[in-house]
């Protein structure tokens, strides 16, 4: 979306609002997203359909529902279109907790996060299930999620890798198969706690999360996939302080799911998304340690 279309809407709902500049962010997935006077970011759909725009609907009011219930900062939505088809909130402060960041940090610092994403993710993951139907959070389709992921990978991300990389995703995906089989109980999940969600305000030492539009009804270990970024050590510390139910291969499946990225993101490369495929391939080889 041009940035002049998105913000043509914006004033025509919001006529009230007054900014002096504006930056367009395009680097997620699926959303677009403005800030304005780097104060209020609002955010769209990509994809012009009814159920994208549903689902931004729903993740304000889950969002405002969980807003009492965590003690990290999560966003507010205050600005709602009257179709739907987006919405603003007050931008949150900090910076995002980048691995070179947050290897920076003192000790103490790094246990205050431990303990704010611990406690965020405890009580997210204990939504009850009337609330998790009432704001239509879907449930992940784990079958349908592996089948797609073999598929795609075989088709686009075989082709630029080397025998013995595709062997050891082959290896993978047959431990992938099996994990997947556990038994675990379902829990309301943010899904992607990667480092650019994590907002640290240094100051205040305090943690901000954000985007949530990816969330599921899914296994919760997939919440603990991307903290495998910041070290072993926090990973478990993080795990250590977490007050949901656990299972024995709890973590496993984390890290599983932690050098199943690699593989999505060179994926997408070779669909298009903007980044380069050297990156991913190097992310790739560090965490199949190659």
């Amino acid at each position: 979306m041009e940035a002049k279309i998105f913000l043509e809407k914006i004033k025509k709902e919001f006529p009230k609002l007054k900014y002096k500049k504006y930056t367009l962010l395009e680097h997620g997935w699926d959303h677009f997203a403005m800030a304005l006077d780097n104060k209020t970011i609002f955010r769209t759909p990509k994809k012009a359909a009814d159920n994208l725009e549903n689902q931004l609907y729903n993740e304000t009011r889950l969002l405002d529902y969980l807003k009492n219930k965590v003690t990290v900062g999560i966003p507010e939505y205050t600005y709602i279109s009257k179709d739907k088809s987006f919405a603003g909130y007050k931008m949150l402060d900090g910076k995002e907790l980048k691995p070179a960041q947050f290897k920076r940090l003192s000790a103490v610092d790094k246990e205050k996060i431990a303990k704010q994403l611990a406690s965020f993710i405890t009580s997210l993951h204990a939504t009850p299930g009337p609330i998790i139907r009432k704001f239509k959070v879907q449930p992940t389709n784990v079958k349908k999620n592996y089948n797609a992921l073999v598929r795609n990978a075989r088709k686009l991300v075989f082709p630029k890798l080397k025998k013995n990389e595709i062997k050891a995703v082959e290896i993978f995906f047959d431990e992938l198969k099996i994990v997947l089989k556990q038994e675990y109980s379902n829990t309301l999940i943010h899904t992607d706690l990667k480092w650019e969600h994590l907002l640290w305000n240094n100051k205040k030492k305090r943690l901000n999360i954000i985007d949530f539009s990816d969330r599921e009804f899914g296994d919760p270990a997939i919440d603990f996939t991307s903290l495998w970024i910041y070290g072993n050590k926090f990973t478990h510390r993080v795990y250590e302080l977490y007050n949901g139910k656990k299972d024995k291969e709890f973590l496993y499946r984390s890290q599983l799911y932690f050098k199943k990225i690699p593989i999505l993101v060179m994926q997408g490369v070779v669909e298009g998304y903007p980044l380069a495929l050297k990156k991913a391939h190097n992310m790739f080889k560090q965490r199949f340690k190659i």
